[in-house]
């Protein structure tokens, strides 16, 4: 208990000193400072001052796919897709665009972006986009698949841009308004799906 309280410590100090200096001007002994720990501590814990911008996304994909599981069963389809494609994104709109272009960095340099095309969470949002189809709450009736990765690719750009114009404005908001072009969902029918799915389970 008493080690996971001090990585916890560790991994809060490093991200708190990120956002307030910036990547690049805090090191591993700034942080030790702060912490008021040696080198050897910090590294017993955390193996590289990069773990710790990594760390902010640990569970990540995880987390999305609990809250999709736990989601209120109204059947709306196109909140579903929303909150899969969005949810990392949101994550990195916290960071801000400086710590998040350091974040994908190190992601390019490791080849670690894949494993989010990857995922039981992925599938979900895949099969959330089926229904949506089926049901016609959405009108683009392309692949599932190729919709997905199309839209993830489309929140990647996206995301990059926002990085490079150093933020600016809001990157979520702009991402959901690029998906509703791509998926052209039909608002009608989402809420009369809902509204029929209330008056059954009054």
């Amino acid at each position: 208990m008493k080690n996971e309280k001090r990585k916890k410590e560790i991994l809060d100090t490093g991200l708190r000193l990120f956002f307030e200096r910036g990547f690049n001007n805090v090191s591993v002994m700034d942080i030790c400072k702060e912490c008021h720990i040696t080198k050897p501590t910090f590294y017993k814990y955390v193996p590289s001052k990069e773990e710790i911008l990594l760390h902010h996304y640990s569970g990540t994909l995880e987390d999305l796919l609990r809250i999709l599981r736990n989601m209120d069963p109204e059947p709306n389809y196109w909140r579903l897709i929303i909150l899969g494609l969005t949810f990392t994104l949101r994550k990195s709109a916290e960071l801000g665009p400086e710590l998040y272009s350091q974040y994908m960095s190190l992601n390019f340099r490791a080849h670690r972006l894949s494993a989010r095309y990857n995922s039981p969470a992925r599938d979900a949002t895949i099969q959330s986009i089926k229904k949506a189809q089926e049901l016609g709450q959405i009108k683009n009736q392309s692949d599932a698949i190729e919709l997905y990765l199309a839209a993830r690719n489309l929140g990647l750009g996206l995301a990059l841009k926002w990085c490079m114009v150093r933020g600016g404005y809001d990157i979520v908001a702009q991402t959901e308004e690029k998906l509703t072009v791509i998926f052209e969902p039909d608002f009608e029918v989402i809420e009369r799906d809902v509204a029929a799915y209330r008056e059954k389970n009054k």
